[in-house]
């Protein structure tokens, strides 16, 4: 069964705050769930790309160490066989030591090809390499054989790092030619032909494979960069768009909440009701709310301001009543006839027949002085009012009408209380403008002349006997 709250939120309407929130903490959450996500993926990307670059870097510096040590080789082989011997006389060692220690570079063409071999790179870039460094390994046999028949001719000391040069055994036939035969050889085969044309393949093919390597890095480095690219845009979309969600929601809640708060504060402060009719669930249910509260309010305030103002028993206004009119009437421009009654015998009754009769009594004065003073039944022009001064007072006001009204209104009552056995002493006073006399003037006029005949109907000696049918 629905509690009467989710009965009256259906009722009223309006969109709830909670079904507004969920979806919305649901949705950021994924959004923020989603920049996280991208977050990382740009992180590994960036860490990809600059790796990828260092990688390449690593490959170009080794494609290029392999011209560099073939270069150096070339330079040192060059000028031990071209010039074996200084000036001093002694031989010439240090090339064969700038040689020693460039071989331990394990730049030749084998180390370096085997690096390229676990390198993620084309085919094509490997087969420059490998076709550079089968020219470089060519370069290398020419060189250590051209070293060899030197060394021959101009014997080097057994000791490192000459030692650490793998010189090619000198064939039988070798050995057998002449000092002069065997420079001439080692000198032909670094100034030959093929070795000219060994040095040019490894040069064209390292700049090959160096140019192809700086292409494919650029491609890689540009497809990362279009990937980093997206992402961050993505990463851009879904920051705008929390910011977005977090406007709209901020406006909705200021205006649907908010504000509508604000201005119950005010109207509530004025004592005004409230609108339940926009704004969220939750701001009309309480709107709602105060206004029933409200409601309630001004009905015990009308209850009790008619049980203060009313007389329970006659349900005419009391003399509280009867004073705050005195105030409203104003102090001149209308005419005024002021009527005062007094019930006779009320206490004779009440001792008599009991209290029940004397109520019965009382309620039948006011209903014949109620019906008298109906201006529009007796066909007088002019307002009346009806009031209970105590237990056994009344009193009429009769506003704008004229003096030969008055006095029929006094001579009907006279008529009517005898038609309904009762006898109540009346006396009246009345001026054409209220501005010439004051009420206290016609009140104690109409004092005066009530308990004048109240003295008459005294003596006559009446009493008041219950009918059978009236009760209270």
């Amino acid at each position: 069964m629905k509690s009467p709250t989710s009965q009256k939120a259906k009722q009223i309407g309006g969109i709830s705050a909670r079904k507004i929130i969920v979806p919305i903490a649901i949705s950021l959450a994924i959004l923020h769930i989603m920049i996280v996500i991208l977050i990382f993926q740009i992180s590994i990307s960036s860490s990809r790309l600059s790796k990828t670059m260092r990688e390449y870097d690593t490959y170009v510096s080794d494609a290029t160490s392999l011209m560099a040590g073939s270069s150096l080789r070339c330079e040192t082989t060059n000028t031990f066989v071209l010039m074996p011997v200084q000036e001093n006389g002694e031989i010439n060692l240090s090339p064969l030591e700038a040689y020693a220690a460039e071989l331990k570079q394990k730049r030749t063409g084998k180390y370096v090809a085997e690096r390229f071999s676990n390198y993620k790179i084309s085919d094509e870039i490997k087969n420059y390499v490998y076709d550079a460094a089968e020219h470089t390994d060519q370069m290398l046999e020419t060189q250590l054989h051209a070293m060899a028949l030197t060394s021959a001719v101009y014997p080097v000391p057994a000791t490192a790092p000459y030692t650490d040069i793998p010189m090619t055994r000198l064939t039988d036939e070798e050995e057998k030619m002449p000092d002069s035969q065997k420079e001439a050889t080692a000198r032909a085969m670094i100034l030959g032909r093929d070795y000219s044309e060994h040095k040019h393949m490894v040069s064209s093919s390292v700049a090959a494979a160096s140019k192809a390597l700086k292409q494919e890095s650029g491609r890689k480095s540009a497809i990362m960069g279009r990937r980093i690219s997206i992402l961050r845009l993505m990463l851009w979309t879904v920051t705008i768009a929390i910011i977005i969600i977090l406007v709209l929601v901020f406006l909705v809640f200021n205006n649907q909440l908010l504000m509508p708060l604000n201005r119950f504060v005010r109207l509530i402060d004025s004592d005004h009701s409230l609108n339940d009719k926009k704004g969220m669930q939750e701001v009309r249910l309480l709107a709602s709310a105060y206004n029933d509260l409200l409601w309630r309010r001004d009905s015990l305030d009308k209850i009790l301001r008619s049980a203060a103002e009313t007389d329970t028993l006659t349900n005419l206004p009391n003399r509280y009543k009867f004073e705050q009119y005195l105030v409203e009437f104003g102090k001149s421009g209308y005419s005024l006839a002021v009527y005062l009654f007094d019930i006779n015998f009320l206490k004779i009754t009440n001792d008599k027949q009991g209290h029940f009769a004397g109520d019965i009594l009382i309620k039948s004065a006011a209903e014949c002085i109620s019906s008298c003073f109906d201006m529009s039944a007796a066909g007088i022009s002019g307002e009346s009012y009806c009031f209970r001064f105590g237990g056994d007072e009344f009193a009429a006001l009769v506003k704008n009408c004229s003096r030969e009204d008055a006095r029929k209104l006094a001579d009907r009552f006279e008529a009517e209380q005898k038609s309904r056995g009762i006898s109540v002493s009346a006396g009246y006073a009345y001026t054409e403008e209220i501005e010439k006399t004051s009420f206290k003037a016609l009140l104690d006029e109409a004092d005066r002349q009530m308990y004048k005949q109240k003295n008459v109907k005294h003596q006559q000696g009446y009493h008041f006997t219950v009918p059978a049918n009236m009760t209270v």
